[in-house]
């Protein structure tokens, strides 16, 4: 197909293989080609399959509307990128999901492909299809009846021991894919077989019990994790101007967040935090090039890298060009400040998420008023021209105060740059990007129930009023009705199925589609959990103490935080071998 072939000619670094002899894995995106491609775990996965000398993995995505049009033209089923092979061809289909909103995603992708969604309608000759990231750490439940396979944990330790045990399954075929499957779920760490568990509900529709059908599978399964983080750090594998880091080498810093907001995931399965040394991150990148390098330091927590001044230097004195995907305003100094500077960096985001210290201490985001006027002061010393401030509406215990003070919290921080530098330099323009909170599972606030949408809308109106006409002052908006979705989604169980599939029929129009459905969602997203003896993720187990999460939850009802998660020091939460508590 021509307009797969232009992709593939704008692109450096993409893996093209002979498939004589090999195991060919489909790699696929639930979303776009920019989405995908600005992914930087879906590019390290494609790196470590094609590792392999005996595999040839190709990359798939969502097509937008001119590959739609073309193959509507051609009447040809969805193609690899690098072969334009039929996916049907494949041994294995691995989708990468990210984002629960893509879900619907995988259901129109296998249409599109010509297999069936349903695992019940696949055949025998029918490829496996399988998912991992970061989403199936969370709940893979609400696509359960679509997988034969979920691979839960990281990357670098899970996929070896699947291609280990996929070359046993394929050495004994034409094995049944019963067998093939068994074997799998038995042998790979962090693997989970849907098609062998069973859930039971009581007459309110409530878990009540989730086991395997089989003796031989475990009733709980652990993720796979790779502590500490293996080199080298994990890096853009293709280069290609179609992402939102066109032509940006990304690098991996760090893995998870030490911070514990009660509201983020990465804080909490990704536990331990674990960062590559300085050196492991530079080497990871290889020498430069004769021209400019533009490189993307990523992870949740980037500024709490404890070298990150020395990889910035590091870099730019490489004659790179550094930005980074976040920064914490408690954690910028000068020195950090000066070190952007050095590396040109343009725009910063950071994240105060509510306007009052009431409700970030109640989110343990430990961020004082004058932490914030102080980051942002040193920001736009260093010469940053746009600073993006991430803030969520409708977390618990939110009121129409704590909406407000969201407002008088960004009227503070520009009256403080006015006074900082009175005129003598351009203030950076500041824009907002409000969210809807959505609860999540393993956060302290997963049995928490979200804000019901007219109301999270009635809050927003209240916040565009108030910003308007602050000048070099922008506002962004995520809808409420995605929100809502992602909720249910990550809270949902296998009935969810039916949304998802609906989603696809009806061209992603979720209001026609939440009518269809025979159950009621608000009983995944507006409901409280906290009555409820098991949730759909239960059976996931990340190594928290009993209890714990529940802790955190009274520690926030308390109005006291929690510090931040020290591996060398801290035995809180039960993941890190037993010691002494600091608390």
């Amino acid at each position: 197909m021509a307009a797969l072939r232009e992709i593939l000619a704008r692109e450096r670094g993409a893996s093209v293989k002979d498939w004589g002899g090999k195991t060919p894995i489909a790699l696929v995106f639930a979303n776009t080609y920019h989405a995908g491609m600005s992914n930087l775990g879906f590019q390290a996965v494609y790196g470590l399959f094609n590792a392999e000398s005996d595999v040839v993995c190709e990359r798939v995505f969502l097509p937008d509307r001119n590959l739609a049009d073309e193959y509507a033209r051609s009447g040809s089923p969805l193609l690899s990128l690098e072969s334009q092979r039929p996916l049907i061809e494949f041994e294995i289909v691995a989708f990468s999901l990210s984002h629960e909103n893509d879900y619907p995603g995988l259901v129109r992708l296998l249409r599109l492909a010509r297999i069936p969604a349903r695992r019940q309608d696949r055949s025998e000759s029918h490829p496996l299809i399988m998912a991992g990231g970061v989403t199936m750490r969370l709940n893979p439940e609400p696509l359960a009846d679509f997988l034969d396979l979920v691979l839960i944990g990281d990357g670098e330790i899970i996929i070896p021991f699947f291609l280990r045990t996929w070359r046993e399954v394929r050495s004994k075929l034409p094995l049944p894919k019963k067998e093939r499957l068994l074997h799998l779920a038995r042998n790979v760490p962090g693997a989970y077989a849907p098609a062998y568990y069973e859930a039971a509900l009581d007459r309110e529709g409530r878990l009540i019990s989730f086991q395997p059908t089989r003796s031989d599978l475990p009733a709980v399964v652990s993720p796979a994790r790779a502590q500490p983080l293996p080199p080298p750090a994990l890096t853009s594998i293709i280069l290609t101007p179609q992402t939102e880091f066109a032509q940006t080498r990304l690098v991996e810093v760090g893995r998870g967040c030490p911070r514990g907001c009660r509201f983020c995931l990465a804080g909490f399965v990704y536990r331990p935090p674990r960062f590559h040394p300085a050196e492991a991150v530079i080497e990871a990148l290889g020498p430069p090039g004769s021209q400019p390098e533009r490189v993307g330091l990523v992870s949740p927590a980037v500024a709490d890298h404890p070298q990150l001044e020395e990889i910035i230097r590091g870099l730019t004195d490489q004659g790179r060009q550094v930005t980074v995907s976040s920064l914490r305003l408690e954690s910028l100094t000068p020195t950090l400040a000066q070190a952007l500077t050095a590396g040109r960096l343009k725009s910063a985001a950071i994240a105060p998420e509510a306007g009052s210290e009431r409700l970030r201490t109640f989110i343990n985001k430990d961020l004082t008023q004058e932490q914030i006027f102080e980051g942002v002061r040193l920001l736009a010393e260093a010469d940053i021209r746009r600073i993006k401030l991430y803030f969520m509406i409708g977390l618990p215990t939110e009121t129409q105060a704590d909406v407000e003070a969201v407002v008088e919290l960004v009227k503070k921080v520009k009256d403080r740059l006015k006074r900082s530098f009175k005129g003598r330099r351009l203030l950076p323009e500041l824009t907002l990007s409000v969210a809807g909170f959505t609860p999540k599972p393993f956060t302290p606030f997963q049995r928490t129930p979200m804000l019901e949408t007219g109301e999270m809308k009635r809050r927003a109106k209240i916040l565009q009023n108030r910003v308007r006409g602050l000048q070099g002052v922008r506002v962004h908006f995520d809808l409420p009705k995605w929100a809502y979705l992602q909720t249910l989604l990550s809270r949902g169980d296998r009935r969810v199925s039916l949304l998802i599939e609906a989603l696809d029929r009806l061209e992603g129009n979720l209001t026609k589609a939440l009518k269809e459905v025979p159950f009621n969602p608000d009983f995944f997203v507006t409901r409280s959990l906290d009555q409820d003896p098991l949730l759909p993720w239960s059976f996931i187990d990340h190594g928290f103490s009993p209890g714990f999460l529940d802790q955190e939850m009274d520690r926030a009802a308390a109005g006291r935080t929690t510090p931040p998660c020290r591996p060398e020091t801290c035995r809180l939460c039960g993941i890190c071998p037993p010691g002494e508590d600091v608390l």
